[in-house]
């Protein structure tokens, strides 16, 4: 709505529009194709955080700017009178700092949003076999590279996702995991991420519309991410063609406006946004990546 950004799907005619059009494709296709579609109703992106353009960041890390802000966090934290925010680590509360642009009061509330989301999600669960299974699955990768901004890369492979195996919840628990691992990197912390949707080869039986509900709306938001950058590479005819437009009709204007959606299986359209030399040889790229002693290491960590 006009008021509060959030998408409404009655007010989008164009979801109707695209919803009923008529597929060149095979009936039980398009058919799936629209029941996929209309799973995504009720998609909201409002909360999360989305970095402005060519915006780096103001404050140096470790710098006396930065303890100042740091040292006026502390003081909401204290107003805040919750015991379990004011007795996070330093590490914890100066990532949320910078991860909502050294503003004391949002990286306050985010210090008790991500504790919440923590517990929430039953991040430190003995029971951790499907978290294991899917980091081991390399769908959801941090590789290290960074684009000229200094954001770090984040590659989804989707292909890799069985959502029969891999519910919504194990989901949240992949990405914040991945994602507090990549925040590590102070760099990170400051400028954000750039996230590389590697969707060659997805049918539509790996998309899962509950999980990116849920993503969205619950995870994304209490992260101390901000998208600099969202770059839908080489998605499938049926995919590119009929839902995307769907689901990103649901999104914020703003955050649609960091999505570019590159057709074709041309690496080199991924440069105009990440430089050769912060992508792996999958994508065109020099940057040196073992997959599987990423994945190994972070396993350890557990």
């Amino acid at each position: 709505s006009a008021c509060t950004g959030v998408p409404v799907f009655a007010e989008l005619p164009v979801f109707a529009e695209l919803l009923s059009k008529k597929m060149s494709v095979a009936d039980n296709e398009g058919a799936d194709a629209r029941a996929l579609a209309s799973r995504f109703k009720g998609l909201d992106t409002s909360r999360v955080e989305v970095d402005e353009e060519q915006e780096p960041a103001s404050i140096a890390a470790s710098s006396s700017e930065e303890a100042t802000a740091f040292a006026a966090m502390e003081e909401m934290l204290a107003q805040q009178l919750s015991a379990e925010a004011i007795s996070a680590s330093n590490e914890l509360k100066l990532m949320c700092l910078r991860g909502r642009k050294y503003d004391p009061v949002k990286g306050a509330k985010l210090v008790s949003e991500l504790l919440a989301l923590k517990a929430d999600i039953e991040l430190s669960r003995s029971d951790n076999h499907q978290l294991k299974e899917d980091i081991c699955s390399h769908k959801f990768i941090a590789t290290g590279g960074k684009d000229a901004c200094g954001r770090g890369v984040l590659w989804m492979r989707f292909r890799f996702h069985d959502p029969t195996r891999s519910k919504p919840l194990d989901m949240a628990r992949l990405i914040t995991t991945v994602v507090l691992h990549a925040l590590q990197d102070s760099d990170c912390q400051r400028n954000g991420f750039v996230i590389i949707q590697d969707m060659t080869g997805v049918r539509l039986k790996n998309i899962d519309p509950s999980a990116a509900k849920f993503v969205f709306s619950t995870v994304f938001p209490r992260l101390p991410v901000r998208i600099g950058r969202i770059c839908l590479f080489n998605p499938p005819w049926l995919l590119g063609h009929f839902v995307l437009p769907i689901v990103m009709s649901l999104m914020t204007k703003k955050l649609r406006g960091r999505i570019a959606v590159l057709n074709g299986n041309k690496p080199e359209k991924l440069h105009a946004f990440v430089s050769p030399c912060a992508l792996t040889e999958a994508h065109g790229g020099t940057m040196a990546f073992n997959e599987q002693a990423w994945c190994d290491t972070l396993v350890q960590t557990l």
